[in-house]
């Protein structure tokens, strides 16, 4: 009996030992499965990291060295952005499957930032593989984009859109693309390169010298290029310049103005982005880009230049990269991988007016010495020419920015604060030929006596020593008030960078007393006196505008002014032309004329230099014209005023 207990005993055992031996095998390989996972799951997020930080060199690889394959993805990737070193703005694992003898692989989800701030997202694989107990991620030119190749590398070109243009107020196009031609000297295609060169510098009118220099230095195959010519231009010259061997020509087309000279200080110029606009950009604008230089095309850039389009390609290894940064090229054939198209940049319209531009800058053709003129239409506020003229006209815009002491042309808004505190037409006002203040000597030009007369003949006259004389019957800020009424200040609604003048509102007894006549501390731009004309041809303070669509913030409608005392006012300013020191204009065609001349002293020369002035309306047109340094306003800037109104009517 005790013998079979034993026996059941034992099989007992036996039983538990062979279920538990059942058990314990399913459990472990379900652990050795867990244990795989999740490896498999850090070696994919490793790998992930590691990109995304750049520390690929210390993730494990199969199959190649770590360092090396940090350095393939470094040098696949490098055109991608403009960073010392290229990563993605994000890795992220979106799965990974269950390991299947000793491998697996995860599916990443990769975005990048490019240029101009794009993002680019795509899926790429990531295989693991055990080897050893360690798994490591399978080395292939595919973990960095599903589509990339071995020997292959990304690259990134930039494609060009199409440049907004500048308008005037009719949609007349001001500046926008134009056929052009650019001529050049290919050294190889002659047989004597300083003949050639000198021929071509005397029909183009460059340095002969210059372009000598440049054409013997250069290879034979070499493209020297002369000069760009517009397309009508270079028909002019395309019989004599063909006749010249080695000249060699590309057409191409470019942004530029109506002519080479229209409103060429305003609107600017177009070319290759310089470094400093490079760097002010914030990345915007890349070296090489096109990009507004100068005027209302630096100005309204981002506007009119678009976005360019973008498109990353797949290329062997030595076909040529552009480069993160590089300028708008045409990029190389391969695979591509991304492309965004171009947007075109937007016009941008102006209130200028061809007719009136093209006028001003004829009249303007007379100046020997650097000059400007503005026109505004008073009823609208709208700025329809912005003219520079005579010797280096083109470089600067003193219509808009110069700052010059007003002269004469400052006694409209000395003479409004007067009316104002009681001065009529015929207020006897004298007029000796000087006035001393503080021992200052204030004296009228010419040292011209009127003695004690009408009010409106000392305006007409323009005598200083009638003003001077009046300046207790204003304080500081009365004149300032005046001047604020009239235009001066900031010219908010104009949209783009002006000078809208200044004027003090304390100070000594001599600064008041030469601020009365427009000199002192009183500055002006040529823009800030035709708006006190246009404000005074409208009756209310006109607020100047320029740029009109986008519309920039603008400080509203005007202040309307006093009428009764704007009424004396015009006819002191018509008494200017019928009678006074502006007589140049009494026979213009097209109506009446009011005006005021101006002549502003400035410099430390004995006699002193002084700028010639005159502002003027007729009709709904105000004006202002300056020549810097030209003397006399009756003489010089007077006759350019008539000038311009001829030629409108």
């Amino acid at each position: 009996m005790a013998r079979r207990r034993a026996r059941r005993v034992v099989v007992a055992v036996m039983l538990v030992v062979v279920v538990a031996a059942a058990v314990a095998v399913p459990l472990a390989l379900r652990l050795r499965s867990n244990a795989d996972r999740d490896a498999a799951r850090r070696a994919v997020a490793q790998f992930a990291r590691g990109w995304r930080t750049g520390g690929l060199a210390s993730v494990p690889f199969d199959g190649v060295m770590s360092t090396e394959a940090a350095a393939r993805v470094a040098a696949a990737t490098a055109a991608l952005t403009p960073a010392a070193s290229d990563r993605p703005t994000a890795v992220d694992v979106l799965s990974v499957t269950d390991p299947d003898q000793g491998r697996a692989s995860g599916r990443l989800r990769v975005r990048w930032t490019l240029d101009g701030g794009r993002t680019w997202t795509y899926q790429t694989t990531a295989g693991v593989h055990r080897v050893g107990g360690r798994w490591t991620v399978e080395w292939a030119p595919s973990l960095i984009h599903p589509s990339l190749r071995a020997g292959q590398v990304m690259v990134v070109t930039r494609t060009a859109p199409t440049r907004g243009r500048i308008l005037g107020a009719r949609g007349e196009v001001l500046a926008g693309l134009k056929d052009v031609v650019d001529v050049g000297i290919q050294p190889g295609a002659t047989q004597n390169r300083a003949a050639t060169a000198q021929a071509v510098a005397g029909i183009v009118d460059v340095d002969g010298a210059a372009l000598t220099r440049a054409v013997q230095q250069a290879t034979a195959t070499a493209f020297v290029e002369v000069i760009t010519l517009r397309a009508e231009a270079y028909a002019r010259l395309a019989g004599r310049l063909d006749s010249v061997p080695g000249v060699v020509t590309r057409p191409s087309a470019r942004t530029l103005g109506r002519t080479a000279e229209f409103a060429r200080a305003l609107l600017g110029s177009v070319g290759p982005a310089t470094d400093a606009i490079v760097r002010a950009s914030a990345g915007r604008v890349r070296a090489g880009d096109i990009t507004g230089l100068s005027g209302l095309q630096r100005a309204y850039d981002d506007r009119l230049a678009g976005r360019p389009g973008l498109v990353v390609r797949a290329v062997s290894a030595g076909d040529g990269t552009s480069g993160a940064g590089g300028g708008t090229t045409a990029g190389p054939a391969g695979t591509t991988l991304y492309d965004v198209a171009p947007v075109a940049g937007q016009d941008l319209t102006t209130s200028l007016d061809p007719r009136v531009q093209d006028a001003a800058e004829a009249a303007l053709g007379a100046a020997t010495k650097p000059a400007a003129l503005v026109a505004i239409r008073p009823s609208t506020g709208h700025v329809v020419a912005v003219a520079n003229g005579g010797p280096q006209a083109a470089g600067y815009d003193r219509a808009l920015l110069g700052q010059y002491p007003p002269g004469s042309t400052f006694k409209i808004v000395s003479g409004y604060a007067l009316l104002r505190q009681g001065y009529t037409a015929t207020t006897p006002v004298p007029c000796p030929s000087s006035v001393t203040v503080d021992g200052l000597k204030i004296g009228n030009a010419e040292n011209e006596v009127l003695g004690t007369v009408p009010f409106r003949t000392d305006f007409a006259q323009s005598c200083n020593a009638a003003f001077v004389g009046s300046r207790q019957k204003v304080t500081p800020e009365d004149l300032a008030a005046a001047a604020s009424a009239l235009g001066y200040g900031e010219p908010d609604g104009l949209g783009v960078q002006a000078f809208g003048g200044s004027v003090p509102t304390s100070g000594s007894e001599v600064e008041h007393a030469v601020d009365m006549i427009g000199q002192g501390k009183v500055l002006a731009s040529p823009l800030t006196v035709a708006t006190v004309t246009a404000s005074v041809a409208a009756g209310s303070r006109v607020t100047p505008r320029l740029v009109l669509d986008p519309a920039p913030s603008s400080a509203g409608a005007g202040a309307a002014l006093d009428g009764p005392t704007l009424a004396t006012l015009r006819d002191l300013m018509r008494a200017v032309v019928t009678e006074g020191t502006g007589t140049a204009l009494a026979g213009v065609p097209g109506g009446p004329v009011h005006g005021k001349t101006g002549t502003a002293e400035f410099g430390t020369s004995n006699p002193p230099d002084t700028h010639a002035w005159f502002t003027g309306y007729q009709g709904d047109l105000a004006f202002a014209v300056i020549v810097e340094g030209g003397g006399f306003g009756a003489k010089v800037a007077a006759p350019i005023g008539a000038d311009f109104l001829r030629r409108l009517a």
